[in-house]
């Protein structure tokens, strides 16, 4: 546990969708259980796996609160697990993601505690290779509504909510990729409140199985309906817009490298940052080991 003061320590409430993920949720467990902030309950809602990953749950003892069981999908775990959970913040972490550091939950709840009036709080994220390398670091810019309208810059293991604004269901299950990015539209809409903490808060880890891979049709989908209910749209100069944005991201992105923590909260190589400043900058995507795309 950490020795700064805790002045205010309400629950904060991890909810884990999980379905045949074993290879990664070991470290999505261990990035949780290191956290140095002392009152978090951690919730996996395993959809029946034939996996190892039960045997990675029961091995986990009291760390981690789970049921193997089938659902309707990835937005049905997360809503079971928020059904279970009684947290006064609430964070969403898949399976095969992670907490960058050990320090992350702490730095969030006193984040929400100087700013009470403050419903969703995220962060900047680090996309990460199978293996646990450092790719590049995904900067994230304060919030806008019109911005966000736009396409989703808020990336989903670095962002935490106050269980305040949520309702049950928390997630809509029509949706089967954007369930996310509807969640943020709507408390947008509502008109919640949306901060960003700047620092490295969750990693976005590229495996052979992630969903940016392997449905684009159906966030396709999900993007038209999202159309319909909140006015999300690509204005004409959308192109060069998101062009101009991830050039300086990845420069904003570049600036963050030397100040963000070592000791990394998920298993890694012996150097995770090895040759992260030259992709950063100096690398096109296209360049990158097929493993980092």
């Amino acid at each position: 546990m950490s020795d700064r003061t805790q002045a205010w320590t309400p629950l904060v409430s991890v909810l884990t969708p999980s379905y045949n993920q074993a290879t990664w949720l070991s470290a999505n467990l261990e990035s949780v259980a290191c956290q140095t902030y002392p009152s978090i309950e951690h919730i996996v809602m395993d959809g029946g796996s034939n996996d190892e990953s039960v045997a990675i749950l029961e091995a986990a003892g009291d760390s981690v609160t789970w049921r193997s069981e089938p659902d309707r999908g990835q937005a049905d775990a997360v809503n079971k697990a928020f059904s279970a959970s009684s947290g006064e913040i609430v964070g969403w972490l898949n399976s095969d993601d992670a907490y960058f550091d050990c320090d992350v939950v702490e730095d969030v709840v006193r984040f929400f505690e100087c700013n009470p009036s403050v419903d969703v709080v995220y962060g900047h994220a680090a996309r990460v290779a199978p293996n646990g390398a450092v790719i590049s670091i995904i900067w994230v810019p304060g919030f806008s509504d019109r911005r966000l309208k736009v396409f989703d810059y808020i990336v989903q293991p670095s962002a935490f909510i106050r269980r305040r604004v949520l309702t049950e269901p928390m997630l809509d299950v029509s949706m089967h990729f954007a369930m996310d990015y509807e969640l943020w539209l709507r408390l947008a809409k509502q008109g919640k409140r949306f901060r960003r903490l700047h620092r490295v808060v969750g990693i976005d880890r590229v495996q052979p199985a992630q969903k940016t891979k392997t449905s684009l049709d159906v966030w396709e989908h999900d993007i038209e309906d999202l159309a319909l209910r909140y006015g999300q749209h690509y204005p004409s100069y959308w192109s060069l817009y998101i062009r101009a944005y991830h050039v300086y991201t990845r420069l904003a992105g570049a600036l963050m490298i030397p100040r963000a923590p070592r000791a990394l909260a998920f298993p890694g190589p012996a150097d995770p940052f090895e040759g992260l400043l030259k992709r950063q900058v100096f690398t096109r995507r296209s360049d990158w080991p097929e493993e980092y795309k």
